[in-house]
């Protein structure tokens, strides 16, 4: 065929189907998980500190950021999911809704084995580090502020 009749260019362009492209798509998603969860984490003693002039355990208030820091534990859950080609079953799904510290670590040994999966757990581990840190730090800093007359009651 001539270059004039019909053969087709091949001009290399992005493409949202690229599987590279929807690697580092997926990837960008499940940092956003874990920034919202780690978002979540610092604001909620902060709101609690405001509104009430300390921050308790299990108050009504560390209750509801729990229960809202399920929601991007299951999205990133869910976003893995999709990046491993895993097909959970209904009860690991509602495991990592509902009792997630037990529930990830099968999914990583189930999803990846035993060598990966561990290691990946202990990682998991740790991003519960920053959490616990990042809890203490929004604790300091609305007591920090309800402590300078900056309490909404």
């Amino acid at each position: 065929m001539s270059p004039a009749g019909g053969a087709r260019s091949r001009i290399l362009h992005y493409s949202p189907t690229d599987a590279a492209a929807q690697g580092n798509e997926l990837n960008r998603r499940k940092r956003y998980a874990l920034a919202l969860l780690a978002a979540i984490t610092l604001v909620a003693p902060i709101i609690e500190a405001l509104m009430t002039g300390r921050v308790e355990p299990f108050s009504k208030f560390d209750l509801g950021g729990s229960f809202l820091s399920l929601l991007p534990i299951y999205w990133w859950y869910h976003l893995d999911k999709d990046e491993t080609g895993y097909r959970a079953g209904r009860l690991l799904n509602v495991g990592v809704a509902a009792l997630a510290i037990v529930a990830l670590p099968v999914y990583f040994i189930r999803s990846r084995g035993w060598k990966r999966g561990g290691v990946i757990s202990v990682y998991t581990l740790s991003v519960l580090g920053v959490l616990y840190l990042l809890e203490t730090l929004g604790k300091v800093i609305g007591e920090a502020i309800a402590g300078m007359g900056g309490r909404f009651t």
